[in-house]
């Protein structure tokens, strides 16, 4: 298996990072160095005000801290409330600061955009017939089956690591990773039992097929009660729960290695031809 990085420290020195943590600390930096404060505001102390709103966004970014897949999405969450939290203390001081540091921010959104995941994959894009062919094709294959919309926040944040996952655990045939899109698959999300509506709690699901058949999903169903049984999806809870390291040296011990030149170009003729349709 190969090393990853998985949203961390490191790529906190893409631009988009840096500029976000420079404007969602400007408000603090600008009352708190000596010469700027004496510029800009008539008192340099921070109000009662100032504070609360201090207060209210580190009581918002700490409820939603558990659901945040990585560093980088913790970040990025962080500086959108953060961006928030200054305007409106800039406000408190003046209506002119607030509109400068609202087009700073503006300018900010229009040219830097979050940096999306360009690494390595081993990934198999589905639509549903060749989902169905795939599955049954060769059945001592184990296939890892992400089901996902494109317009999820949840399924975004879980993409790169997906893509990560599938290339480290890739190199055996008897383990295989795949995608498919419920926005373009409604029926073979409703045969699967996944809710794929706008307030749908089951995106992403992460379904497990061996023998052609389901063994595992996540998030589940309790046996009991039949309530849905939220699942926190980062790089060793997907581990553990699917038990990828105990699949990957059965695969190791019994399957037959290929190319890593070969699995990287997973995509077959009739995928790629189906993709250029879509487009």
């Amino acid at each position: 298996m190969y090393a990853t990085t998985r949203g961390g420290f490191k790529d906190l020195l893409h631009p988009y990072y840096i500029v976000n943590l420079f404007l969602s600390v400007l408000f603090i930096a600008t009352k708190k160095l000596p010469f700027i404060s004496e510029l800009l505001y008539d008192d340099s102390n921070m109000e009662f005000d100032d504070y609360q709103v201090i207060i209210l966004f580190a009581t918002l970014i700490s409820l939603r801290r558990s659901k945040l897949l990585s560093v980088t999405d913790y970040v990025a969450y962080f500086c959108m409330f953060a961006k928030a939290s200054n305007l409106v203390l800039f406000y408190h001081q003046s209506l002119t600061l607030a509109t400068v540091y609202g087009v700073l921010w503006l300018i900010q959104a229009s040219l830097l955009f979050q940096p999306v995941y360009s690494g390595p994959e081993t990934v198999s894009y589905f639509r549903e017939a060749t989902f169905k062919d795939a599955k049954t094709a060769d059945l001592r294959i184990t296939w890892v089956v992400v089901f996902y919309a494109a317009w999820s926040p949840a399924c975004n944040s879980l993409a790169p690591i997906f893509s990560e996952l599938s290339h480290a655990y890739s190199g055996y045939e008897g383990l295989r990773f795949g995608k498919v899109d419920v926005g373009r698959c409604p029926n073979l999300a409703q045969r699967l039992g996944i809710d794929n509506s706008t307030w749908s709690k089951q995106l992403p699901t992460i379904i497990i097929f061996r023998g052609g058949k389901e063994v595992d999903r996540r998030p589940g169903f309790s046996q009991k009660s039949k309530k849905l049984i939220p699942f926190a999806f980062n790089w060793d809870s997907i581990i553990r729960a699917f038990d990828l390291n105990g699949i990957y040296a059965q695969c190791k011990r019994d399957g037959t290695k290929i190319q890593r030149i070969e699995v990287g170009k997973e995509k077959t003729k009739t995928e790629q031809t189906e993709s250029k349709k879509d487009k």
